[in-house]
């Protein structure tokens, strides 16, 4: 199950384009106010990502994931993840296809993976998955995951300049496919944005927006 979460650069608008709302840095930075952030890859997909943060590490994370598609419809997939201790502990999956694919459920068991790990260090662990289809069908994997540093600076994001923290990660699950995926770090935000061909570009960020709801 590809989770989806967890970017640097806002798109410059064109003269004519309406100017995006006007965004409280400070509040974005040193609350708990829910943030949207939406980013794209070099590929095309596009990712919206909200989060409903709480100062315990404990939160909510919503993400709705377009693919490029030449199809006047593309697939769209909706995920609600769970945090506890900043690791993620449970999902939810819905997307426009039919069928046994359609809604799944997740719960996460991690091995290895410090509480509220920050990002700023490398680590290898180990993550057990235990999902559930739409037809009833259970399934369990572990994967070995290795989390590999890169940097951190400040940067602009949208309107605001925050910490940002970049890494890349290196997956191996039980039938030994391996994956590699970019991953940037917002910690004020308590968002990730991740993406399988380069670092993923940042879109926009808000803290007004329509709420993401499940597709089914």
């Amino acid at each position: 199950m590809r989770m989806l979460s967890t970017s640097l650069l806002v798109l410059a608008s064109s003269a004519s384009a309406q100017s995006p709302p006007s965004v409280d840095c400070d509040a974005v930075k040193n609350s708990t106010v829910a943030v949207e952030l939406a980013y794209h890859s070099q590929d095309g997909t596009r990712t919206v990502v909200q989060t409903y943060r709480d100062k315990s590490g404990d939160y909510v994370v919503w993400s709705r994931q377009t693919p490029p598609s030449t199809q006047p419809n593309p697939p769209v997939f909706v995920t609600k993840a769970t945090y506890v201790d900043g690791v993620i502990a449970s999902a939810e999956l819905s997307t426009t296809y039919a069928g046994k694919y359609s809604h799944r459920t997740a719960k996460y068991t991690p091995d290895g993976l410090p509480k509220n790990f920050d990002r700023r260090s490398d680590v290898t662990y180990k993550m057990h998955a235990a999902t559930t289809d739409g037809d009833d069908t259970i399934e369990e994997k572990t994967s070995t995951i290795s989390y590999k540093f890169k940097s951190e600076e400040t940067a602009a994001v949208g309107s605001c300049v925050l910490q940002v923290i970049h890494g890349e990660i290196d997956a191996t699950n039980d039938a030994a496919r391996t994956s590699h995926t970019f991953h940037v770090y917002f910690p004020e935000l308590q968002i990730s944005a991740t993406a399988v061909d380069a670092e993923p570009i940042v879109d926009s960020l808000s803290t007004v927006f329509s709420e993401i709801k499940p597709v089914n």
